[in-house]
């Protein structure tokens, strides 16, 4: 319910409402001050337990019949209360019934919480108030009443609605306005009282007398009432002669309201409609009548109205027919004067036009003579402008080409020509006989001269190139591999810069093949040089591989020949050759080699060594006496016999060839002015400088993204050939010593990274194609070394260093040395994974090799002699090379070797002292068991069982085992790789016997103190046996 007992459309008194009294007394009795609130109204609901979605749901599948399922789902009833603050401010509360008379509040909103609202059926309707809200009324009457008085309120309260959905607010007016009618004409019927209506003298509306919407209309009127009384009146406010609900429709809001109930402008508050209302009915007129239709009745009858008094004026006076004689005489007089200035109108309009017309004549002459003038100016000025002097003309026919004079005057002439040929005219003048006549003709001078300076150029091209090609001094030999370069041709080129500039605006066809022409001759220049470069250097000064012979070095050729000839695989052939590497004879024994040093081993290898020595070369002074070359910077720094490292020779001409092309793309960016466009005059009022020492510069990147193809697609064409001639080096490198691909790749990335910032787009494509060979080539090299530790791993004999152990701390220095100073290049990430992939296969393999070793008597022990050898040369070795890559692997071998000699230790010593170490662990773990005095009454472990275990290990016996076992342990380690291991292993050994006789002694003391029997040797006897052993080896 809604403040109502009964499904009728208006409700009971209010005083009669018991909840309604109920709610007031619990929660809003204090309504006097202004923090205090005034109840208007309230409808009773039911609220549903489901969640938000489920409540959706709910609502949107509701229909005629189910009233059961709806009942099963809503459980919790609440009231919802609309109330109105001392200060105007209007709030919801959501209010639950807690016992018979007493309520409480469990949640109060605003009104601008209200997000929106959703009409669902006849009683049901949904709410989003910070969350979804699903009410159920008992009645479709209440509970549209209650969503219209809601909507009034927020109309007046808000200035933006919230959203609402399926709400038809002309019905829900309609049904408003029907329901207070109803309680006008029908309280009686229905035992209610309407409240009395506000008359003149201004009485307010009687205190819960009238039906539920007449009472919500009240109280807003007595808070407003409260609200005026609380201000002084505006100035705008209504007399007082008005009721209390006009004056507050005229007055001033009062400045402590949050929110007013009505503004200036805005629709009349309750009060006031109800005032009109109560006059209407006085007038007999229809509440209801459209607004529109009460409008014009009440505009026709005004204007009745002033008709009539108009008309009982004029009747009441006799006067007035005088006045209307005397206006009638002075209209006409008045009609006489307009004809008479209608006439005069006419003259002077006829002689303005004739004056008009005459300086209208004065000013076109004016205008013509003018106009003429300006003509013949800008005839002569445009004669001047596309006539060229005859000169001009003349030096573009006949002025030579060969003399840098001649070059400069006609650099001046062409620019003459383009200035006039590139002036912009409009589409008259251009149109005009005399300038096409005229352009013609220059255009016909002007590729009359483009023609013979590209013949000139082309002529001169060809001859240089072809003399240079002739040229039997620019020829290579063993000691002297040098790239000559082209100065003279550079120099003699540039002279011809401005006018390229000019041919490149004027003829671009000609432009083009000019350029292609210039490529395409220095091509051969540089095809033939670079070829004859890497032909010299590869044959005369490129150590090739040494390959000793088989009978007195371990290198092996290839993998297949090891499996035809079954050799020993140790050998330095893994990992790449070093050049002298360990010898082995046939036998497999190793001959160890010390490479203690980085040092060291470039001091064993002669060329590995990065000569600095000045070039004095007895035939440069004569060979080109001009100037042309820069041999310093492009000669390859080689003795006549020096033979340089595959790595050392590829960087070097790899530097060379490098800043050869920086070099060229340089001086064809200037040559042809290609990173900046200019005109002529441009060229000639502001000329670019150049000099020969700035091209050796490395220049930014162009923002110009189509001269940079230009150039790349030019330098592609001038050194086609460097980039198969740097490709063949490195395989025929490759082929001569695998290793040396990582060298070739560090050589590789130190130049990408000077070109990394740079405009060299063909350099930078041609060294990232060749870094993806050689990584390639690194990677088939690793392929190859997993390859053949698995043919060593097969093919080797089960003891001593594995020839991968042996070879890889001599790999992995010789990688460190390549490396050196170049940590941060990518070559050093490829290396590191391939030391991480190599040394977990080599333990792998070393595991595998230890567990199926055949060469001991007892297997297991065989195990940790292979372990402990592999494990300690390769920790040994690598950490006097002091390889910090490997740390972690070195700790890990450390780890192992310890761990496998420990094993062993106890294993030697176990077979020696079996029965005093079967006996004496069993004491000991009846020690754990039970109490040390108990042992001796142990059938096993009594006093004549210890005499007896005793006995058979006399100091004789002790001595003769201990020879024995110095004899196996030194055929364990009998390998000279490794030969220290043998007097750790024995010192082992040694340890182990001392701390079992202590424990032996020990037990004896603590389990059988009364037996007063010892070991039948003592310390002093075990350490005397231990040095006679020691002195006689």
């Amino acid at each position: 319910m809604a403040g109502r007992g009964t499904t009728n459309s208006m409700a009971p008194k209010a005083k009669d409402d018991p909840v309604r009294q109920q709610l007031i007394r619990a929660l809003f009795s204090d309504s006097s001050s202004n923090t205090g609130e005034t109840m208007l109204t309230y409808i009773k609901i039911y609220e549903e337990e489901k969640t938000s979605k489920e409540m959706k749901t709910f609502g949107g599948s509701s229909k005629k019949g189910g009233s059961a399922d709806r009942n099963k789902l809503l459980s919790k009833p609440r009231y919802i209360c609309m109330t109105v603050k001392g200060n105007g401010k209007v709030r919801l509360h959501k209010v639950k019934k807690t016992s018979a008379t007493s309520y409480h509040i469990g949640r109060t909103w605003h009104l601008d919480e209200i997000k929106s609202i959703e009409n669902v059926d006849a009683k049901r309707w949904n709410v989003i108030i910070n969350r979804p809200y699903a009410w159920v009324s008992d009645d479709a009457e209440i509970k549209n009443d209650f969503l219209m008085m809601l909507l009034k309120v927020l109309r007046s309260n808000l200035k933006r609605l919230p959203a609402l959905i399926n709400i038809d607010e002309p019905a829900l007016a309609n049904q408003f306005n029907l329901a207070r009618e109803a309680v006008v004409t029908s309280s009686t019927s229905r035992n209610h009282r309407v409240a009395p209506v506000p008359g003149n003298n201004g009485a307010a509306i009687a205190n819960s007398t009238g039906s539920f919407v007449q009472d919500f209309d009240h109280r807003l009127s007595i808070q407003t009432e409260r609200m005026k009384r609380t201000v002084p009146p505006s100035s705008g406010s209504l007399g007082s002669g008005t009721t209390p609900g006009a004056t507050a429709t005229g007055g001033a809001s009062s400045p402590r309201t949050g929110s007013k109930l009505m503004e200036d402008n805005e629709p009349l508050d309750e009060v006031a409609l109800m005032n009109l209302e109560e006059l209407l009915y006085d007038m007999e007129l229809a509440n209801n009548e459209d607004g529109v239709a009460l409008e014009t009745r009440l505009m026709n009858e005004l204007a009745s109205l002033e008709t009539a008094n108009v008309y009982s004026i004029i009747e009441s006076d006799d006067r007035i027919k005088d006045v209307m004689a005397e206006l009638d005489k002075g209209i006409e007089e008045l009609d006489d004067m307009d004809n008479w200035l209608f006439l005069y109108r006419q003259e002077l309009d006829s002689m303005g036009d004739d004056i008009r017309q005459i300086e209208s004549q004065n000013r076109g002459l004016q205008v013509q003579t003018s106009n003429q003038a300006s003509l013949l100016r800008e005839l002569e000025n445009l004669l001047i402008s596309i006539t060229i002097p005859d000169r001009i003309i003349e030096t573009l026919k006949k002025e030579t080409l060969e003399r840098e004079n001649g070059v400069r005057k006609l650099e001046d002439a062409a620019a003459e020509v383009q200035d006039v040929l590139l002036s912009k005219y409009d589409e008259d003048v251009a149109g005009m006989s005399a300038v096409r006549g005229r352009m013609e003709l220059y255009n016909f001078h002007c590729s009359n001269f483009a023609g013979r300076l590209s013949d000139f150029l082309r002529t001169k091209c060809q001859a240089q190139a072809d003399q240079y090609l002739n040229d039997r001094q620019r020829t290579l030999a063993k000691g002297y591999v040098v790239m000559f370069g082209y100065e003279p041709i550079e120099k003699y080129f540039i002279t011809y810069r401005g006018l390229i500039v000019w041919l490149r605006e004027m003829d671009p066809r000609r432009f083009a093949d000019l350029q292609m022409l210039f490529v395409n001759n220095m091509n051969r220049l540089y095809r033939k040089e670079i070829k004859e470069f890497f032909s010299v250097l590869i044959t005369n000064h490129v150590a090739k591989l040494e390959k000793p012979d088989d009978s007195e070095f371990g290198n092996v050729p290839h993998l297949g020949s090891l499996r035809a000839r079954g050799d020993v695989l140790l050998c330095d052939e893994l990992f790449g050759s070093t050049y002298h590497g360990g010898l082995i004879a046939r036998g497999g024994t190793a001959i160890r080699e010390s490479l203690s040093s980085p040092s060291d081993l470039t001091g064993r290898i002669p060329w590995r060594r990065r000569s600095t020595r000045e070039i004095h070369d007895p035939n440069a002074n004569g060979r080109f006496n001009n100037g042309t070359m820069y041999e310093s910077s492009r000669r390859i720094d080689v003795a006549q016999e020096e033979k340089l490292a595959v790595d050392e020779a590829f960087s070097q001409a790899l530097s060379i060839m490098t800043s050869l092309a920086a070099r060229e793309q340089n001086y064809l960016s200037d040559l042809f002015t290609l990173t900046k466009m200019m005109s002529m005059r441009m060229f000639i009022n502001d000329k670019p400088p150049f000099s020969m020492q700035e091209l050796e510069t490395v220049r930014k990147p162009t923002l110009d993204v189509k001269s940079s193809k230009r150039l790349a697609q030019l330098m592609g064409i001038l050194f086609d050939g460097l980039s198969v001639e740097l490709n063949n080096f490195a395989e025929t490198g490759y082929k001569n010593e695998s290793v040396q691909c990582v060298g070739m790749l560090i050589s590789v990335e130190r130049t990408q990274k000077e070109f990394a910032e740079s405009d060299q787009a063909f350099l930078i494509t041609m060294l990232t194609q060749l870094r993806a060979k050689l990584v390639g080539m690194f990677e088939k090299y690793v392929e190859e070394q997993f390859k053949f530790i698995e043919e060593a791993r097969n093919k080797t004999k089960r003891k001593g260093v594995l020839p991968f152990m042996r070879i890889f701390p001599r790999f992995a220095q010789r990688m460190e040395a390549l490396l050196e100073g170049n940590e941060d290049t990518e070559a050093r990430q490829l290396i590191t994974a391939a030391y991480d992939k190599l040394v977990r296969v080599m333990f792998e393999s070393t595991e595998a090799v230890a567990k199926e070793t055949v060469d001991f008597d007892d297997k297991e022990q065989g195990s940790h002699v292979v372990n402990i050898e592999n494990m300690h040369h390769f920790y040994s070795e690598l950490r006097q090379r002091k390889v910090t890559n490997l740390e972690n692997y070195m700790k890990y071998a450390k780890g192992s070797y310890e761990s496998h000699l420990a094993t062993y230790v106890r294993g030697v010593v176990r077979r020696s002292l079996l029965k005093l170490l079967d006996f004496f662990d069993g004491v000991e773990g009846l020690v754990k068991a039970k109490t040390s005095e108990d042992v001796g009454f142990h059938l096993t472990y009594n006093k004549q069982a210890l005499r007896k275990v005793i006995s058979q290990y006399p100091a004789s016996v002790v001595r003769k085992d201990l020879q024995q076992l110095y004899r196996k342990v030194e055929k364990h380690f009998s390998s000279e790789e490794e030969e220290g291991l043998l007097q750790v292993a024995w010192r082992g050994i040694q340890e182990e016997f001392i701390r079992q006789h202590e424990r032996f002694s020990r037990l004896i003391r603590e389990c059988y103190p009364d037996a007063g029997v010892q070991m039948e040797f003592s310390m002093q006897e075990l350490l005397g046996i231990f040095s006679e052993i020691a002195k006689s080896h």
